[in-house]
């Protein structure tokens, strides 16, 4: 069948060449993007699975077009090609050469880089000299070497980076990350996700959490709640906090290996009642929540700082005190995305004339991070095992009910909570090498800062810890 395949390419090929110029080049270009096409279907079926995305493949098809016209158009510029009209028939080449992609050139993905560019500019060469001479391109007629080394060097480059962008989707998956929302919506984790190493499976001799234990707050509905299960189903016993017994309940009912410790973590004189013994091998400080209006807690601290921000770390120094953490303990601060438009602003952490729930949440975001940043530099937290992270755009209750025209715009390219929990569970169990103190999203480092000027300065550092350990 690929015989038969060559055989076709290699006749367009030929009658494109051999009936070049005039006014017929857009016939040849909608031959091309039917073989383009049927090309894209056939290496799809054969294989039994979705070897590329046809969105993937159309900007793999941009991507031949810009790079042949970027070629053919410098070498008419500059007389290579000494021809009075641009030679437009050469578009359609361009476009049938992704045609041997996906199959018949699959026997060279193994090949090195180096290899792959002397394949490249030895046959890119040998096909557009042979090309030039069959079509009777007018090629400057002291220019032939010149003609042959600039498409070499182009093949050369071009060759490699097509191939290894056909099968990674390098320069796709960085511009879709670039995007935000083809990132961080579901189709960005489903993307990610081809990249996963490890899998947390019940039943696996592998990740066995039979004796662990683990601590979730906000564990009742949504990312914590979908933390608890997994980790559950793996053997370890959870225990998750919250404010709704009746949601408790429906969780605790779901596994016998978890039970419910009832906390409100910005009501700071709760944690005084705790009744907690057992040594932690992973805390999950989830809990957020976004109030309409703006409330302060028992203490006069804006409840989204008191509860994510002053109330986790208050709950991390309880239990170090008591001796339920150590360095060996899995400790995941879950910030959010939104976090990245905002700077830190200190002036409006702790309480505000302006309440913005949006704006709070993001800054309070903001803020857990930089702390996770400085913690692991303090001397009673140092070389602990603390991270933060965001989980993209997870569809649950508690964002559904503080930004409805959010959910209703984004709809079905929201996460699943299951999604959104991943990376969580990844940083809880993961054999991998991890840096404390630094910011994971997908199962990759990556940095919480859009650009420079959206850095803490050392004394905003230091005016954060000083505030958060009030």
């Amino acid at each position: 069948m690929i015989l038969l395949k060559i055989v076709v390419l290699q006749a367009f090929w030929l009658f494109c060449v051999k009936h070049a110029g005039g006014t017929f080049w857009p016939y040849y270009l909608l031959g091309a993007l039917l073989l383009c096409f049927a090309n894209f279907f056939t290496i799809n079926r054969s294989r039994q699975r979705e070897v590329i995305s046809f969105s993937r493949y159309l900007f793999m098809l941009l991507f031949f077009l810009f790079w042949g016209l970027c070629q053919d158009y410098l070498l008419f510029k500059s007389r290579i090609i000494d021809e009075i009209v641009a030679p437009y028939w050469l578009i359609s080449l361009w476009v049938v050469f992704l045609c041997y992609f996906g199959d018949i050139f699959q026997k060279f993905v193994r090949l090195k880089t180096p290899i792959l560019s002397i394949i490249g500019a030895i046959g890119g060469a040998l096909a557009y000299y042979s090309g030039a001479k069959l079509s009777g391109l007018s090629l400057h007629q002291s220019m032939h070497i010149e003609f042959i080394i600039f498409v070499a060097i182009s093949w050369a480059i071009f060759f490699p980076l097509s191939l290894r962008e056909f099968e990674h989707g390098i320069i796709w998956n960085y511009l879709l990350d670039k995007s935000v929302v083809f990132s961080f919506d579901r189709t960005g984790f489903l993307r990610h996700q081809r990249d996963f190493k490890e899998g947390f499976k019940e039943n696996s001799h592998e990740f066995n959490l039979q004796g662990k234990r683990g601590l979730v707050t906000g564990g009742t509905s949504g990312i914590g709640r979908a933390v608890a299960l997994k980790l559950s189903e793996l053997g370890a016993n959870i225990t998750i906090t919250g404010r709704n017994l009746e949601r408790a309940q429906e969780v605790i009912n779901s596994n016998q290996l978890i039970d419910f410790l009832q906390l409100d973590m910005g009501q700071w004189s709760m944690f005084n009642h705790i009744d907690f013994s057992e040594k932690l091998d992973y805390l999950v400080l989830n809990a957020g929540a976004m109030p309409s209006q703006y409330t302060l807690n028992e203490s006069g601290i804006e409840l989204q700082a008191a509860s994510q921000l002053i109330g986790h770390l208050k709950l991390m120094e309880l239990l170090r005190h008591r001796e339920l953490i150590d360095k060996h303990t899995r400790i995941i601060w879950v910030s959010s995305g939104g976090m990245y438009l905002k700077k830190l602003d200190l002036k409006n952490l702790l309480s505000t004339d302006h309440y913005d729930k949006v704006a709070t949440y993001a800054n309070v975001k903001r803020a857990q991070v930089t702390l996770v940043e400085e913690l692991v530099g303090l001397s009673e937290w140092k070389d602990w095992s603390i991270y933060s992270m965001h989980p993209g755009w997870v569809k649950t209750s508690g964002l559904d009910g503080a930004l409805p025209g959010f959910v209703s715009l984004m709809n079905k390219r929201l996460r699943s909570p299951e999604q959104g929990a991943d990376t969580i569970i990844w940083l809880c169990l993961t054999k991998s090498s991890l840096v404390p103190g630094r910011f994971y999203f997908d199962r990759k480092r990556v940095s919480p800062y859009i650009s420079k000027k959206y850095i803490p300065s050392k004394n905003e550092r230091e005016e954060l810890v000083k505030a958060s350990s009030c």
